[in-house]
């Protein structure tokens, strides 16, 4: 009985391990976005325009899911946005980038279920784009805090 207990506690840590390492390891995104702008506004800085995105997007950890965002668009983007995946769980991200800019930042910060506690910062590409249907290719490539 005892050898019994002995291996249950050693793959339950075993299991511990590896779920933390899975979640734990830096990883890429890649996302097909459909975006819309909308209302601008004129600021001391420029015009400002609202920003939409929806879209989809698979990640190396093996999660696949939706991904909505909402901003504003000028001299930068900035954007908040949710990644929700095949099980209902959300990630919280943001997203910044000059206009004319090579790449963009982004930020992981928390989310539901699996992603509570999960925090990386992100680098992203717009690989491909269409401006006149207005839908692109974005990767990223974040590490894990």
């Amino acid at each position: 009985m005892r050898k019994y207990f002995s291996f249950c506690f050693y793959f339950l840590i075993l299991f511990l391990i590896s779920f933390k390492s899975s979640y734990g390891q830096d990883f890429t995104l890649t996302q097909t976005i459909k975006w819309s702008i909308g209302t601008e506004i004129q600021t001391p800085e420029g015009i400002i325009k609202t920003l939409g995105v929806d879209g989809a997007y698979i990640d190396s950890r093996g999660h696949n899911g939706i991904i909505t965002c909402v901003g504003s668009i000028g001299d930068v983007l900035k954007a908040d946005c949710n990644l929700k995946d095949q099980d209902g769980d959300i990630s919280y991200l943001d997203a910044y980038r000059e206009i004319g800019g090579a790449d963009g930042v982004s930020k992981m910060s928390g989310g539901t279920g699996k992603y509570q506690n999960v925090s990386a910062n992100c680098v992203y590409q717009i690989a491909a784009s269409n401006q006149n249907v207005s839908v692109g290719l974005v990767t990223m490539q974040c590490k894990n805090n």
